[in-house]
């Protein structure tokens, strides 16, 4: 009998794009159009909630990859998120893919947006959690918190970025903690220095930089999913991407941060595979 393939035992492959050697996993129900994650700010393949992943698996073949210069991923990793989409469609033209859904987290988000704008013929269907618009000025402080968040013990960091201060929140936030770590083997190494700093750089640049993205042209089928009160991207700029995408979904869940969908993973995988199978 074949061992069941899952988030906590998917190996991890390797392929060379352009001199950049990639880290990625694929496994789940196979499928014509893959789930392709894409992460937030210094997240590897382990920061991928594996109950999130497993109910996404059961209904499609899932695909998350470290981008260039992030965990076991080699290369420089852009100061940008347009390079970072440049990057990952390269990665997945190597692969041989030529169609995709997209669940993009926080950063993961902004690279889904431009994704959406320049590679419209690549994708289907979109999930952005946690995000924002290009121009909004709310993250000219991210390194601000970042670096609060950098005082605290790892555990503590992680509780300050992703989830509220109540006692619940952080209830939930110590399990899916747990959760991160049940994979012990085939693990991915930390984000290094230099590419952290490119991605705060390109987080702030979302921001400042001209806006090159008419949201209003993007056709694609969204849903977005957001905390009620996520400091880090302000819980306010998803409602603001919902009003310009004109074909949107917007979910808020309560008592929930940066880290919404860990907060509630079963109601996530509900909403996003009945969104998805639609």
């Amino acid at each position: 009998m074949s061992t069941l393939i899952n988030a906590i035992s998917a190996p991890t492959q390797y392929i060379n794009v352009n001199g950049t050697n990639y880290a990625y996993r694929r496994f789940g129900k196979p499928s014509d159009i893959p789930l392709v994650g894409f992460q937030h700010f210094t997240g590897t393949l382990d920061n991928w909630d594996p109950i999130i992943l497993d109910g996404l698996a059961q209904e499609r073949e899932i695909l998350i990859f470290d981008n260039a210069g992030v965990g076991n991923s080699t290369g420089e990793t852009p100061d940008n998120v347009a390079d970072m989409a440049h990057d990952a469609a390269d990665f997945l033209k190597a692969l041989g893919i030529t169609k995709i859904d997209v669940l993009g987290f926080s950063l993961g988000g902004f690279i889904a947006q431009y994704l959406a704008d320049k590679y419209a013929d690549l994708i289907r269907k979109i999930i952005i959690i946690g995000a924002a618009p290009q121009g909004v000025k709310v993250l000219e402080r991210f390194p601000e918190l970042i670096y609060k968040a950098m005082q605290k013990d790892p555990a503590e960091r992680f509780l300050y970025i992703f989830f509220t201060a109540t006692e619940a929140s952080r209830a939930k936030g110590k399990e899916t903690l747990q959760r991160l770590f049940t994979r012990t083997e085939d693990r991915d190494r930390e984000t290094v220095q230099e590419s952290v700093l490119a991605q705060m750089t390109a987080i702030t640049r979302w921001g400042s930089d001209p806006v090159t993205i008419d949201l209003k042209t993007i056709q694609h089928p969204i849903l977005i999913v957001q905390g009620s009160k996520d400091e880090m991207m302000d819980s306010d700029n998803s409602y603001q991407l919902f009003k310009a995408l004109p074909n949107a979904l917007l979910n808020y869940y309560p008592d929930s941060a940066h880290g919404s969908f860990y907060q509630y993973p079963e109601v996530f995988v509900n909403q996003a595979n009945y969104f998805l199978n639609y």
